[in-house]
This record gives C-alpha cells, sequence and structure tokens, in this order.
C-alpha cells in the first residue's frame, strides 16, 4: 500500500467526522481498529512547541519495544519519529491537507537498531482548538519482504475479485489495467475487449451526457468516493442496470487510479419499475371501478378516494383526501361506524366484511364492503384498504329467492302432510302394514319432503350437550333392546353448552341410529362428543356393522341412495345432512373394514335470543360502574344506556383527581369509563394512577374521535379497551358484556 493509498483511506473516515464535534479521546478510546491495527499509529498532542504522546497502538509499542504504558516517558523526537526541532516545528505552522504528509525518517526502538521508516502524518484541530498530529509508520526495511508481501497481497486480492459476484475494474488515466471475471459476467465481454474500451463506453446513449457531469461534479466535491446507478447496454445489446461505486486516487505522479465496483441490479429495477406500475394500473382501474374504493392512514386520514365515492356521496373527492371520516360530511351514525371499523383493523390486523346502509339520491342501498389491512415491514399495520360494492340488486333478488324458497317450502310442507294423512289411512285399512318397510318409508318420504319448513323456524334454546344425551340413550333403550343392540355412551367429564335446536339435533341422531340399526350385523353402538380446534362440538356414531366401502362414504348422503338395504327410501342420512348443514356444521363418514362411523360438527357457545331490556331483572342490575365525565350532556346519555339495561349502580367523578381519589376509596368498582378529556388530568394520567393500586377493575377510554395514536396511548396507559363518541348503544353493550359478563 502507497502512502497516498493510506492518506485517502484514512482521510475517508476522518472526512466523515469533520462534520461533527470530534473528540480525540473518544476517537481513540472507542474505535478497536485504532488499537489492533497490524500498522503501528502514533497520535501526538501539540502544546505550543511542546509534543507529548497522547496515545499509540499496540503495534507502534512493539515496534519500540516498550510496555504499552512506557511511551508515556518518550519523546517524538527522541524515537527519531523527527528529525529535528526545526521538522516539529515546521509541521506544527504548516497546513497540512486531508491527504497528509509523507516523509522518510529511521525510528530508534529501545533495543533493536534503527529502522527505516515511511511516516504519513496528519494534523487535526478539535472543536475546544486542541491540535494533534497522527503518524502511521511503514517498515522501509528489507526490500526482499516488502516484495514478498506485496506478492502475497496481489496473490489474496486476485483470490478475493474472483470469488465474488460483483464486478470490479481498475483504470489508470482512463485504461483499464484490470478486470474481473464478474465484471465480463456482467457486461458480456470478454477482459481485453473491455481494456479497449473507454469507461463511457458501455453506458447507454441516454445515459452518457449524465454520468459525464455526475463525474465532473464529484471530482470537484469530493474526489475520492461515490456511487452512481447507470443503464449500460452489454455485448449483445441487452440493456442492464448496474450500480457503480466509483473510489479515486490520485499518485505523486499525478496518475489518476479509479477503482470501480459494479453490481447487477437490473432485477430489482425491473420489480421497481413493475410496482410502479402495478400502482399505476390499480390506480387506473380503481378510478374506473363502480365499487367505492379508498385507503386509510394509520393517522386515520384518507390516502386516497376513487371516483366511485364521490359520485355515489356527492362529495368532492378532494374533501376526503387528507381527512378523518368524521370529518367528512356523511351520516353521523354511517361515520361513526365506518370508522369503527377502520380501528378494528388497525387494532386487530384482521380484514373485516361487513354491510351498511347509505342513502343514495333518496334511496337507502346496501353495500357489502371488504377492508383489507395493508402491512407495513415492521408487521404493524400501515393502511387499510377499503372496496365497498352496492349489493342491493342482489339483495333484492335474495329476498325474490327466499320467498320463491318459502313457497316450495310450504307446498312441500303441504305435500308431506298429505303423505302422512295416506300413511295413517293405510294404517287404518290395512293394519298388518305398521311395522313394514313400506309404512317406515312413506313416513321418512313425509319427514324429508317437511323438514325444510321446519328448518325455516328453528326455536333455538341453550342444551346441556351431556344431559340431552343421557335423556336419549334412556328413550331409545327399548327400542334397541327389541333389535338386540346395546347403545352406551362415550363423552369428556367437561360439561358442554351449545345452543341450538333439540328437535332438530335429535332429527339427526334418529336418522343416524336408524341407519345403524338397519345395517347388518349391527349389535353395538357407541353414541359420543368431543371437542375440536375450531371452537366446535364434534358428535359421533359408531357401530360395529360391516361397514361402508371408501367409494359410497360421499354417496349415501345423497337422496333415495340406499346400500344393500332392499326396500328403503334411502332418506335417512340425506335428511341428516340437510339438518346439520342448516345447523352451521357439517357431516362426514369413515368406515374401514369393520364398521361404520358418523361424524357432524355443531358451533361451541352459548348464544342469547335477542330480547327487550328487563330493567326490573338484568344481570348488571348489581355492578358498579364509575362514569368519569365532565359534560352533563354526555353523562346524561350514558345514564340512559346504562339504565335501560338495568345497570343502576351508577357513580361519577367530573374531573381526574377525584376520579382517582374515588377509585382508591371504592375498590369494589366493576367497570369505569374513562372520558380523556378532562379539565384537570388527562384521562391516560388518571388510567396509569389507578393502576398502581388497582390492576384488576376494567377501564374503558371515550375518546372524541379514536384517533390510532390515541387509542395506542390509552392501551398503554392502562385502558383495557375503548369506545368512540358519539357512543352507540350497540357497541356499548358489547363492552359491557365483555368486561361484566
Amino acid at each position: 500500500m502507497t502512502s497516498n493509498e493510506k492518506s485517502n483511506i484514512f482521510r475517508f473516515h476522518f472526512s466523515s467526522m469533520e462534520d461533527i464535534r470530534f473528540d480525540i479521546n473518544n476517537a481513540i478510546d472507542c474505535n478497536n481498529w485504532f488499537v489492533r491495527s497490524p500498522q503501528p499509529i502514533f497520535v501526538i498532542k501539540v502544546d505550543g512547541s511542546n509534543l507529548t504522546f497522547h496515545r499509540i497502538n499496540r503495534s507502534a509499542c512493539e515496534l519500540l519495544k516498550c510496555t504499552d504504558d512506557g511511551y508515556h516517558s518518550l519523546s517524538p523526537l527522541e524515537i527519531g519519529l523527527f528529525k529535528s526541532d526545526a521538522d516539529i516545528q515546521q509541521y506544527i505552522d504548516s497546513e497540512i491537507g486531508p491527504e497528509g504528509v509523507t516523509y522518510v525518517t529511521q525510528l530508534v526502538p529501545l533495543i533493536e537498531p534503527v529502522i527505516s521508516s515511511e511516516i504519513t502524518l496528519y494534523k487535526m484541530r478539535t472543536a475546544d482548538g486542541q491540535t494533534y498530529l497522527t503518524a502511521f509508520q511503514q517498515n522501509m526495511g528489507n526490500l526482499s519482504k516488502i516484495l514478498t508481501a506485496l506478492r502475497h497481497s496481489e496473490f489474496r486480492f486476485l483470490m478475493m475479485a474472483e470469488n465474488i459476484t460483483d464486478g470490479i475494474m481498475i483504470y489508470e488515466n482512463g485504461k483499464l489495467m484490470f478486470a474481473n471475471t464478474a465484471s465480463t459476467k456482467i457486461t458480456g465481454f470478454s477482459k481485453e475487449q473491455l481494456k479497449s474500451a473507454s469507461p463511457l463506453s458501455l453506458i447507454c446513449d441516454f445515459e452518457r451526457e449524465r454520468i459525464s457531469k455526475l463525474v465532473e461534479e464529484q471530482r470537484k466535491n469530493n474526489p475520492n468516493f461515490f456511487t452512481a446507478e447507470v443503464w449500460i447496454v452489454n455485448r449483445t445489446g441487452q440493456e442492464k442496470y448496474i450500480k457503480c461505486v466509483f473510489n479515486l486516487t490520485q499518485t505523486q505522479t499525478g496518475d489518476t487510479i479509479s477503482y470501480n465496483v459494479i453490481t447487477d441490479i437490473t432485477a430489482q429495477k425491473l420489480t421497481e419499475r413493475a410496482l410502479i406500475k402495478s400502482q399505476e394500473e390499480f390506480r387506473m382501474l380503481a378510478d374506473n371501478s363502480p365499487d367505492m374504493i379508498t385507503r386509510y392512514n394509520r393517522n386515520l386520514t384518507y390516502a386516497y378516494v376513487n371516483r366511485a365515492v364521490g359520485e355515489i356521496t356527492k362529495i368532492p373527492v378532494e374533501k376526503f383526501i387528507g381527512h378523518n371520516t368524521m370529518d367528512v360530511e356523511l351520516d353521523p351514525n354511517m361515520a361513526s361506524f365506518i370508522e369503527e371499523m377502520h380501528l378494528e383493523v388497525f387494532r386487530t390486523g384482521r380484514k373485516l366484511k361487513f354491510e351498511f346502509r347509505m342513502n343514495v339520491e333518496g334511496k337507502q342501498h346496501i353495500f357489502q364492503a371488504s377492508m383489507v389491512p395493508e402491512m407495513s415491514n415492521d408487521g404493524s399495520v400501515n393502511t387499510v384498504l377499503n372496496v365497498s360494492r352496492d349489493i342491493t340488486q342482489i339483495k333484492e333478488y335474495e329476498v325474490e329467492l327466499n320467498n320463491e324458497k318459502r313457497r316450495l317450502i310450504e307446498s312441500n310442507s303441504s305435500i308431506a302432510a298429505n303423505i302422512k294423512l295416506l300413511g295413517v289411512k293405510l294404517i287404518e285399512t290395512c293394519p298388518e302394514l305398521k311395522n313394514t318397510s313400506l309404512f317406515t318409508s312413506i313416513t321418512r318420504i313425509a319427514e324429508w319432503t317437511g323438514i325444510g319448513a321446519r328448518l325455516l323456524k328453528l326455536e333455538r334454546t341453550t342444551v346441556d350437550v351431556i344431559q340431552m344425551l343421557t335423556d336419549y340413550q334412556l328413550k331409545k333403550l327399548n327400542e334397541l333392546a327389541e333389535h338386540g343392540i346395546k347403545l352406551s355412551l362415550d363423552f369428556p367429564d367437561d360439561t358442554v353448552k351449545i345452543y341450538t335446536d333439540p328437535h332438530i339435533l335429535t332429527t339427526i341422531f334418529n336418522s343416524l341410529l336408524d341407519n345403524a340399526i338397519e345395517s347388518e350385523g349391527v349389535t353395538d353402538i357407541h353414541l359420543g362428543f368431543g371437542s375440536s380446534d375450531n371452537n366446535e362440538i364434534v358428535f359421533f356414531m359408531k357401530d360395529n356393522g360391516r361397514g361402508i366401502t371408501p367409494d359410497l362414504h360421499e354417496k349415501i348422503f345423497e337422496p333415495f341412495c340406499t346400500i344393500g338395504k332392499e326396500g328403503h327410501s334411502g332418506l335417512g342420512l340425506s335428511t341428516a345432512r340437510k339438518c346439520v348443514e342448516h345447523l352451521k356444521g357439517r357431516i362426514w363418514c369413515y368406515s374401514e373394514g369393520e364398521g361404520a362411523q358418523f361424524f357432524f360438527t355443531h358451533p361451541i357457545g352459548v348464544m342469547q335470543p335477542n330480547v327487550k331490556p328487563d330493567t326490573k331483572n338484568s344481570k348488571w342490575g348489581r355492578k358498579k360502574i364509575h362514569v368519569v365525565e365532565d359534560t352533563d350532556a354526555n353523562y346524561i346519555l350514558i345514564e340512559a344506556m346504562l339504565k335501560l339495561q338495568g345497570a343502576v349502580r351508577l357513580s361519577r367523578s367530573v374531573d381526574g383527581q377525584s376520579a382517582i381519589d374515588y377509585v382508591r376509596a371504592n375498590p369494589d368498582i366493576d367497570l369505569i369509563l374513562m372520558d380523556i378529556q378532562l379539565p384537570d388530568i388527562d384521562g391516560y394520567s388518571v388510567a396509569q394512577q389507578i393502576r398502581t393500586f388497582n390492576t384488576k377493575v376494567p377501564i374503558i377510554a371515550q375518546t372524541a374521535y379514536a384517533m390510532y395514536a390515541d387509542v395506542v396511548k390509552a392501551i398503554n396507559a392502562g385502558c383495557n379497551d375503548f369506545i368512540a363518541k358519539p357512543i352507540k348503544v350497540n357497541k356499548m353493550l358489547a363492552l359491557l358484556e365483555k368486561y361484566l359478563g
């Protein structure tokens, strides 16, 4: 490495520090490279004409044969770092440029003979006016060792250069002196062809003027190091986009050396182009779509709305951009609802699909919205894309189809009643047919025909599954005993309740049980259930009959399909499937060899029917709710909502400090409604202080706009949830159900 090259490397590191307040102590103490550098480095503090060693690295200590602390007793002149006092004064007084100054001297170690050395000296001044000289020593003795080291260095460089994917090209005075294999792969030209070409000859014609100006400007501003991206043409005429790193060096003889590292980033550039194109195409498609398409920012303002939004709402598009949903002239209730949906996506990161209604030209239309979270690199939701489609006409068609379906079902119900009447009259005429397969088939046809009408009028209630199966087993014991069949129950110990129609569920059991009874060789039947990972219960009925071949597992659920059973209608399993699917479940069969196993699912959970509020006997009537609200009108509204549900044990604070004192004195409070905007202490601080002595009471923040940042701040402060103002009754009741149960 030449002194000039060392100069440029050192200047590159330190020039980047010149714009900040340089502290030599911090630089030396904190930079591991100084301590471990194999090259001896001396840092000299200048105090007038007095020079002392401020710090030297390990290599310098080894060179001088002194201990790590022994250099303090040495002077720069004593060890031969400078030839004379005149030289010292010259370096102190002169302005040493950023490239430093290089000279030859003889260093005097404590033990060995003098060492011929090349010294590269730099001068630095700190912000407090202190001057330092930094000297780099290069051993000039033993020329053969130097040549060997250079040859080894060249070999290592070549090994490195030939084993990297980036191209390396070294120019001297504009002429190529070296190019590695990667350069030939990127450009398509051989090394000999590259040597005969100028640096600018590979650049596309439309890029040459720009790159020429860029190189000229960089030479004026920062002649050593800069990067550029440029289109080039390879040998086959193919355009490639490459990133170039230029490192320019001026030798002592005035020659210009340029070290260029090139990287093929064509794929990246084309990807960027494709992304831009896709964004342009998205905007073109979105602007011409009849659906309302919006993009909502993390700060809860619109970043984009398409033309359809303006055409449908009759609000200019520019009034949406940069504004919150609540600020736009939409119906307040609808705006509040849409805002809550946006917040839900930001909070959960899940896609939402819902319907809402909006007046369009005096007529109420139904829209189906799909809100999709668009994630940032850190995994958080960055924006929400909302596509809302007018489905009013589809809904009207659905109503017509449902009406037609209802008419058909009612017609089938009438047919089923007539079939049952026919069966009754048949038994009256021929009593001997009562227990025959003919009468059974007539009964099942009637049941299958009329089941649709029964499914339209589900009568759901909360059912204890274990109790229901136990009762079912008792009812079927005598019937099964006549067939010589034993019915056993198999279920877990935990109580499971479901919200279902017991009559329909019994119909499913009966259909499966009849199918098992009528199968050949059945003596044992097991009925039971288990839970799955999908929040659903799985019922099963197993028998030890002859089984069902796999090719028939799907077919047996089709109407009028019977396998190996003479004189049967083939409607039992079809009826079971129709009932299961109407209860939002699925049914399947598994049989391999002996025995058949039927499974069907049903959602787990206890749902409550919609009833009017009972203010005399409410499940929340004994709960204590403390409302922190300074505005009378808002409190009156909350009080009216809660009293409607029987939650009459209310208390109120009108400022933050009163709320803290009240909660501290009443630790049995069941829930706190916390307004954020309070006259003395904001709701965030109140929640934080409450959490220091009460960590269990649920706190629901009330925010005027429920901005995303406010919601996050409320949760971080200790709130459990939030509700946006104006408060919606359904949202309030949902939160009470969530936290009061």
